[in-house]
């Protein structure tokens, strides 16, 4: 019938006209595809031309897909990468990924992740920072994005062309393991994975094996120090099984995965931030927040300076102060 209409959304109005009362079953799964539509979301069919075809061929496919924000046709041969890690990740590992995501960004690759908290989030703001397309894929409907942290940035990532996706419709009731079930649509769209950080059990090692299972390339990260202690044993197990995956340098694994790009330098974020505020900048945008103190000590600057440049940006409307000494982008 979609072929025959012409589109998934045609065919669930002519199916919801043309179906007997009688058929229930079939007929409260076509109204949810047409609350979808009424919600501002779009679908993707199983066998739409847009459908990727990596995840035709997984076990179990989602028959249709939602998703706000762009349309995107992600069956195209754009590179994608999937960056995954711990929700409690450490500030090393929240600064790699922000870093990580900027640079594969800067090479045109799109990332992709879960828009959980942590990793997650972090690598969506590197690339969101220098203006580059990105994807989020859910294990709640779009129309409830969760954390709700995450919330912001899902609309940074709409606003400059992203999407969020989910094989779930909006308003039905969420469990654990559809985070983890999602991570099978995450990893089978990529070219390649990467790990940033991991404990001993949880969603990215979930992702590491899909990413061994369907022969899609794994990178895990080795931190200079502490591999051996419990917030690291995720990488440290990886990488004794697999030592070849490691890497340290985000602009040599960006080049890597990319095939040495060129790198754009253009940075959306910055557009209209004095340069001499940009160091500050990137410091409270990696950290979602930083106190005064703590800026002034990465900077290089001292404290008094330091609140100069911080107030001129809050009169500028690019941080906000909170409570404690705490300053906050308003920008992503």
């Amino acid at each position: 019938m979609v072929r025959q209409a012409g589109s998934l959304e045609l065919a669930v109005e002519l199916a919801l006209d043309h179906i007997p009362n009688t058929d229930h079953w079939l007929c409260e799964r076509l109204e949810v595809l047409r609350s979808e539509k009424m919600r501002g979301s779009w679908v993707i069919a199983w066998d739409s031309a847009d459908y990727p075809q990596m995840w035709r061929e997984l076990p179990d496919p989602p028959l249709v897909v939602f998703g706000r924000g762009e349309a995107c046709k992600m069956a195209n041969s754009d590179c994608h990468v999937a960056v995954v890690g711990t929700r409690n990740c450490t500030a090393e590992a929240r600064h790699v990924a922000f870093k990580l995501g900027k640079a594969l960004a800067q090479r045109r690759a799109i990332v992709v992740s879960g828009l959980a908290r942590g990793i997650d989030a972090a690598a969506l703001r590197g690339a969101c920072y220098v203006g580059c397309r990105t994807l989020g894929i859910l294990g709640t409907g779009v129309g409830s994005v969760q954390p709700q942290s995450s919330i912001p940035i899902s609309k940074r990532m709409m606003e400059l062309g992203g999407a969020i996706i989910s094989e779930r419709p909006s308003g039905m009731p969420v469990h654990g393991w559809h985070f983890a079930a999602r991570n099978r649509l995450v990893v089978s769209l990529s070219d390649a994975v990467v790990v940033v950080q991991s404990p001993s059990k949880g969603g990215a090692l979930i992702s590491a094996q899909f990413a061994l299972d369907f022969g899609v390339t794994c990178w895990v990260y080795r931190p200079e120090s502490g591999l051996n202690t419990l917030r690291w044993a995720g990488n440290r197990r990886l990488l004794n099984e697999f030592p070849t995956m490691g890497w340290q340098s985000t602009e040599k694994l960006a080049d890597c995965i990319t095939g040495d790009k060129r790198i754009t330098n253009s940075f959306v974020a910055e557009q209209g931030l004095p340069l001499a505020f940009r160091s500050t900048w990137r410091h409270i945008m990696e950290t979602r927040g930083a106190q005064l103190d703590t800026l002034a000590m990465l900077s290089g600057i001292d404290s008094a300076s330091m609140r100069k440049q911080l107030h001129t940006m809050e009169l500028g409307g690019w941080v906000r102060r909170m409570p404690g000494g705490w300053f906050v982008p308003l920008k992503i």
